[in-house]
């Protein structure tokens, strides 16, 4: 992904879930990254966690908010 894209996804990610909400669930992904486990129990995990910390989104908003995390991060990899 050139950087007018990933530049483009975080705006498109910060607009529809707030930007404050958004570095919160990179920093999360970003912690259950490197775990040994599977891909779903990261993202079990993940979804698990932000709902620890308090962050009120809708199951299908997690999980957008999850899955264009990890396209970002990948992508500035």
């Amino acid at each position: 992904m050139n950087s007018v894209v990933l530049f483009l996804l975080k705006q498109v990610v910060d607009l529809l879930l707030g930007s404050d909400v958004f570095e919160r669930v990179l920093a999360t992904v970003e912690r259950w990254a490197d775990k040994e486990i599977s891909g779903l129990e990261k993202k079990q995990g993940v979804l698990a966690e932000l709902e620890i910390i308090g962050l009120n989104l809708t199951k299908s908003g997690a999980n957008f908010a999850v899955e264009a995390a990890v396209q970002y991060l990948k992508a500035k990899a």
